[in-house]
């Protein structure tokens, strides 16, 4: 083999190792600090040359929707997702985009999109996902109040993000039925939660504090 066409090859993995390793350090540092809620840092991150570079067009999108969404940016969060879910994506992609979007629509009680989000997914998304969303709608949009015992069977055991839109769902299924008191109980346990385990609201979140949608529905799945 020619010596200069070892040196491009050599080049061309020296290039490939190095652009892996600063994607993997700028996502680990984009995700501890919105994790711990340094917004204004991650925007500082993500507007840097190389994450500009190294990040994909859909990538620097959902970071910036999520960071605006934590911000209280609605415009400029609404203008993020809408974004993504213009872009050319595959169908597996898309499906995530739009339960994504739906949950952010959800989260602002933006009813007439929530609703056409939930209508796109069931052509796209798993049966089981589409049976989430409909059921995080019927709660949080709706009056729907008749699954607080199933669900309060699932805290317990549930993984740290289902646990918090378990709770979210269980308070606003409270506030459904005119029990403030115990609304308040598990908004209280929900904002507890959150602060424990260093963790940002699950999408849904009302104003009140009351999140979106479960991983683990009233069927228990």
């Amino acid at each position: 083999m020619r010596p200069e066409v070892i040196v491009f090859l050599i080049f061309l993995l020296v290039y490939f190792v190095a652009t892996t390793l600063l994607r993997r350090y700028y996502e680990v540092k984009v995700e501890m600090l919105y994790a711990t809620g340094l917004f204004d840092d991650c925007f500082d991150t993500l507007n840097k040359l190389l994450p500009r570079i190294l990040f994909p067009t859909y990538k620097q999108y959902q970071w910036r929707f999520m960071v605006h969404d934590a911000r209280g940016e609605r415009e400029l969060a609404t203008r993020m997702i809408e974004l993504m879910l213009r872009m050319r994506s595959s169908k597996k992609r898309l499906a995530q985009t739009v339960a994504l979007a739906f949950n952010y629509y959800v989260s602002i009680e933006d009813k007439k999109r929530a609703k056409e989000l939930l209508q796109q997914a069931k052509g796209l998304c798993d049966e089981s996902v589409v049976k989430d969303m409909q059921l995080t709608y019927d709660i949080m949009l709706g009056n729907r109040h008749d699954c607080i015992e199933r669900m309060e069977e699932l805290v317990d055991t549930a993984a740290p993000e289902a646990r918090a839109k378990l709770y979210m769902l269980i308070a606003k299924q409270y506030r459904n039925a005119g029990n403030r008191e115990k609304a308040r109980y598990y908004e209280g346990l929900l904002k507890q939660f959150i602060a424990e385990n260093s963790m940002p609201r699950p999408k849904g979140a009302q104003a009140e504090g009351k999140p979106g949608e479960p991983s683990e529905t009233a069927d228990g799945k």
